[in-house]
């Protein structure tokens, strides 16, 4: 399997370069030149297989050639050994057409863990291969740096340091103690001033000054590095092959709480080989350039940040749109490289009625504001007896939004971190009383409880 650029620069490269690298030299993203099919066959064959043993399947086509299949088996085995959850990724029937999926149950307790326990396994392996260090540099709004840290610090590995940055004041108490409660001479965290991906393009900047980022070993890790949305396959597969056991359906549709749309891609890849998802839906909170764009064809950057009880999906410019825009255009480098070009140039692309058309194929989108992501998590509780966090929520009322309260067609729901790391959100959701109800009960993990009196490190 070799990998190219969205916007067609350069040449086509190995597994582990487009992982290295993080960004193509010609500032577009790595994608897979080709996707491998999955067939009714296949999804056949591994409705009985467990989480990691279907993770080797989807997985394998692209790092065949660089990455044994045995080696594989191994590293997804340790990647996913720290969740609490036997099947790793429970799908609970709410409805008698809607799933909710529980992606939160891995180390840091929200779908983070999913990528980039395998991500950083992966450059490990290929660090230790050639002797050479790696720095991993992420910026986060909230779960991806907690992850990526307890990642790096699970394969305690020599080779690798991690250095995380965050948007103070913009995420959750948890959150924040998750990175600076965290001890370990690899790892380094700082705060910045600004909104959630305020960072992404000085780390971008970074990752293209090829001068420094050799020096360094640099390699980003958020979701632009195209490890993330491969790896992510994996729960799409599965959710599917569960859900079309609760469900008896052939056709599956999903709703995704969508910042920078990595876990969005993902599930575009999956759909595009061939498991039969209908249509893939985008919910986004207030901060809406994904809501934007498939509804209205206006991909421009908004004047501001605008906070809210959904502070990790606070993104004003995702780059896995890039991706998606690319498969809309049939893999059109050059359409890619023109649209992006016009968007780095003014911040604003307004996209044509094919693509409009294309998008319109394959994905809905609903944008919820704080009040209605509220009630959606009372409502979870009080009708299924589950407290979610907002992000979840956000998915909830965005499938309400897009009609999938008539019953009729099946829909999975994705529940992207524990409701734990979000007490005040759930708390303006549900009240004092429940939450502290809700906090002395077995539902709240004791690592979150842990994190409430460990001592924290200032960030830099």
């Amino acid at each position: 399997m070799r990998y190219v650029s969205t916007r067609g620069g350069g040449e086509p490269v190995s597994f582990e370069a487009a992982i290295g690298a993080g960004y193509a030299p010609d500032g577009g993203l790595y994608v897979p030149e080709t996707l491998p099919r999955i067939t009714a066959e296949d999804l056949d064959r591994w409705r009985t297989l467990d989480f990691t043993a279907v993770a080797v399947e989807v997985l394998l086509p692209f790092l065949d050639g660089e990455v044994t299949r045995d080696e594989l088996a191994e590293l997804l085995s340790k990647s996913y050994a720290g969740y609490d959850a036997p099947d790793t990724v429970p799908v609970t029937k709410l409805t008698n057409n809607t799933a909710l999926v529980e992606l939160f149950h891995g180390p840091t307790l929200c779908f983070k863990d999913l990528g980039l326990q395998v991500a950083v396994r992966l450059l490990a392996l290929f660090a230790r291969k050639r002797n050479e260090p790696r720095t991993l540099l992420v910026a986060t709004t909230g779960d991806t740096g907690p992850a990526a840290l307890r990642a790096v610090a699970d394969v305690d590995d020599p080779s690798l340091r991690c250095v995380v940055c965050f948007p103070r004041g913009q995420i959750s108490d948890l959150q924040r103690r998750q990175m600076t409660c965290a001890s370990s001479e690899a790892i380094r965290v700082c705060c910045f001033e600004g909104g959630g991906d305020d960072m992404d393009a000085p780390i971008k900047r970074l990752s293209l000054d090829t001068t420094f980022k050799a020096q360094h070993g640099l390699t980003g890790v958020n979701s632009y590095n195209v490890i993330r949305p491969l790896a992510q396959q994996v729960h799409y597969v599965w959710l599917y092959l569960r859900c079309r056991e609760l469900f008896s359906c052939t056709s599956l549709d999903v709703v995704v709480p969508t910042g920078a749309m990595g876990n969005l891609t993902a599930a575009t890849f999956v759909k595009r080989r061939g498991v039969p998802f209908d249509k893939l839906c985008a919910a986004t909170n207030v901060n809406d350039i994904a809501f934007r764009a498939f509804s209205e064809g206006d991909f421009s950057r908004a004047s501001h940040m605008k906070k809210t009880r959904s502070d990790a999906i606070n993104i004003q410019v995702p780059y896995n749109f890039e991706r998606v825009l690319y498969y809309a255009l049939d893999g059109d480098a050059v359409a890619t490289k023109r649209a992006m070009d016009v968007f780095g140039e003014t911040e604003s692309l307004r996209l044509d009625d094919a693509t409009r058309a294309s998008f319109a194929k394959t994905y809905r989108s609903a944008r919820i504001d704080d009040a209605t992501t509220l009630e959606a998590l009372k409502r979870c509780r009080d009708v299924h007896g589950l407290v979610c966090d907002p992000h979840a929520a956000v998915a909830l009322a965005g499938a309400a939004a897009l009609g999938y309260d008539d019953g009729a067609t099946p829909v999975a729901i994705l529940a992207t971190a524990h409701a734990c790391k979000f007490e005040e959100a759930v708390v303006a959701a549900i009240g004092a009383d429940a939450w502290r109800e809700y906090r002395a009960s077995p539902a709240f993990p004791a690592r979150a409880a842990a994190l409430e009196a460990a001592p924290e490190t200032e960030p830099f």
